[in-house]
């Protein structure tokens, strides 16, 4: 088999065995790539241990750097490290994924477990004296793309885990289709997102509190508390913005409700109980009052109907018209202080969370499937290392460049956990 089990490996085939045990879908397709690639076979037992232990030394060294920002006073944390600029515009996007342990949920009673992951984004935008886009972009008035819009965000709000039909797009890519159309198409399509100049990754499967400050240790080390400009934007899930009033907003971060997830709201209570047509064109006009700022006007009108339709009861499904307008009239009450949108664009910060979609995508490539399931330890050592490789930050080059030479295969791993 090339090396035996209990071999010391280089640093050299240590690094390129864990990358491709952390890049390509599984540990089979590592071991079949190694032989071509490092003209060793390794085997897919062997990438699968040392990759896990690399990802458990950076496990390690990540939980070390947020130890040490734990104990740094505030007047430090407000600053940016030593010899790191801080972007101009600051954006944090936290989301959450699934894997499945060998250990099963008791809440669900499967083995699915969520892990919670978040784009770091240095960018640069311009400040305008005035919403630089106040009329809504046609990419929101184009029927068939909302439509399947709102149809995979709804997939993935019941985490249903059956295979996407070949052809099908995710929500940030026909977002990220919509915004590339709009673009070749400057006459009707004014509004510019921030430029993204750099993204950093981080995923664990932590609870909130230990994700709240590994993601306050890694927003400080790019400088980021230090921005001029900070946002911080999600969807309505409550552990986000539990981290978010802990940890950013007394830093400054501008809280902002993901316009995509506001709007598949706003459409389904539209188009709910009512003819096709006519759903659509109550769509056009609460879509528009989001985008213009008139939020107060949306929730009225959804009071106003649900008041009409009355409360919805245990009968009542949750495709039933009383549940739906239900739950967009909660949802924008407890979100609208998060949707002044035409500031937030005024100001050039973001105002949809399409990156952090595509990266839990991306990450899901290597660690979701149905036939993968993992201990504890392995998500953990996994999701650090895919995490890593996603961000343009260099942080796999920087452990591999600092990490000792002694450090090789199986020998460091057993001092380490003896």
């Amino acid at each position: 088999m090339g090396l035996d089990v209990d071999e010391t490996l280089s640093p050299t085939l240590l690094e390129k065995g864990s990358l491709l045990g952390t890049i390509l879908c599984s540990f089979p397709a590592a071991h079949e790539a190694s032989e071509g690639l490092l003209e060793r076979v390794l085997g897919t037992k062997r990438i699968e241990r040392l990759t896990e232990r690399v990802g458990d030394e950076r496990v390690e060294q990540r939980d070390a750097e947020t130890e040490a920002f734990q104990a740094l006073p505030l007047v430090k944390k407000e600053a940016a490290p030593a010899g790191i600029k801080a972007p101009k515009v600051a954006s944090i996007m936290p989301d959450g994924g699934r894997l499945q342990l060998c250990t099963q949920n008791e809440d669900s009673q499967t083995h699915w477990h969520e892990y919670k992951a978040v784009c770091l984004l240095g960018q640069e935008s311009d400040v305008c004296e005035q919403d630089p886009c106040p009329d809504l972009p046609e990419m929101f008035l184009e029927r068939g793309r909302i439509e399947t819009l709102t149809r995979e965000i709804g997939k993935k709000a019941a985490d249903v885990d059956e295979e996407k039909p070949s052809g099908s797009a995710t929500a940030s890519e026909i977002v990220s289709a919509c915004v590339d159309a709009a673009r070749s198409s400057p006459k009707k399509f004014e509004y510019q997102p921030p430029e993204v100049l750099s993204r950093d990754v981080l995923a664990t499967r932590r609870n909130s509190k230990g994700f709240g400050k590994m993601l306050a240790a890694r927003a400080w080390s790019l400088g980021m508390f230090a921005s001029p400009r900070k946002a911080y934007v999600g969807d309505g899930q409550n552990w986000i913005w539990r981290v978010w009033e802990r940890w950013f907003k007394p830093f400054g971060f501008v809280g902002i409700l993901d316009f995509i997830h506001a709007l598949t709201y706003v459409f389904a209570a539209a188009t709910a109980g009512r003819p096709r047509e006519e759903g659509w064109k109550e769509y056009v006009r609460w879509i528009t009052c989001l985008w213009q700022g008139e939020v107060a006007k949306v929730i009225d009108e959804l009071a106003a109907r649900q008041q009409e339709l009355g409360l919805p009861t245990d009968a009542d499904g949750a495709t039933s018209v009383r549940r739906i307008v239900h739950e967009a009239l909660s949802y924008l009450q407890n979100q609208s202080s998060k949707m002044n949108y035409p500031e937030y664009r005024r100001q050039g910060l973001p105002i949809t969370s399409s990156h952090i979609e595509s990266t839990v995508k991306s990450l899901n490539q290597r660690i979701k499937g149905s036939e993968k399931f993992w201990s504890e330890r392995g998500a953990e050592a996994l999701l650090q290392l895919k995490a890593d490789t996603l961000s343009d930050t260099g942080h796999w080059d920087k452990f591999w460049r600092e990490r000792p030479h002694r450090k090789t295969g199986t020998r460091h791993y057993a001092r380490s956990k003896s």
